[in-house]
């Protein structure tokens, strides 16, 4: 007699698979950290709107520059398949707008806005002729506004050259990599500490005869 075994007969199941944990940054946690930053929260306070942590928005935006540094070129897309540079990209351009509404804001008050604008025309009992004429009302203009703007458009004005080494500086220490990030320190301190022993050996070192 053949004992067949049940098991044999049927299929194999598969083990199903573990799912890993979903990322928080959902669309709308990143719409609403977008509209957040656009009306000029500073970044915790649009955390604190997202509901989010703001250590863990600071670490996706942390994330987005890197990508788009390193990926994209320095290219701000907001349709990037990565999430974190998508993000990145969004809010610093919500963030340039929203800084470009406050301007135009400001230089408006500096120069006073219109109220109202008005139009008349009519014909010149002497000529004739057909006129017209546009009056405009404007609020008065402020000057404390003109006054904080130039104050903080460029309150420490540098050089292109300035500008051009500390951009440099910043992607050499991009392109660090981590080890060599952790040795630098050490690497400056031992140059200090071999300097430091030279200039005491030559102190220390006898005269050579009929040097004097």
């Amino acid at each position: 007699m053949t004992n067949t075994n049940d098991s044999a007969k049927s299929p194999a199941r598969r083990r199903p698979r573990r799912r890993g944990r979903p990322s928080l940054l959902t669309p709308a946690v990143m719409d609403l950290l977008t509209r957040a930053t656009a009306v000029g929260l500073p970044m915790t306070q649009a955390a604190d709107a997202a509901g989010v942590g703001r250590s863990t928005f600071l670490r996706w935006m942390s994330r987005g520059e890197d990508v788009v540094e390193e990926k994209q070129h320095g290219h701000l897309d907001v349709n990037s398949p990565d999430p974190h540079a998508a993000l990145y990209a969004r809010v610093t351009r919500a963030r340039a707008a929203s800084a470009v509404r406050a301007t135009g804001h400001i230089e408006e008050a500096a120069r006073g806005a219109v109220v109202s604008e008005t139009y008349r025309t009519w014909t010149d009992p002497v000529t004739g002729e057909h006129r017209s004429e546009r009056r405009i009302r404007r609020r008065p203009g402020d000057w404390r506004a003109s006054a904080w703007f130039l104050d903080r458009l460029d309150p420490n004005p540098k050089s292109l050259d300035e500008l051009l080494d500390e951009e440099d500086a910043r992607q050499r220490a991009r392109a660090e990599t981590p080890m060599e990030r952790a040795l630098t320190p050490n690497l400056q301190d031992l140059a200090a500490r071999l300097q430091q022993t030279l200039a005491q050996y030559e102190q220390d070192a006898p005269a050579a005869p009929g040097s004097e």
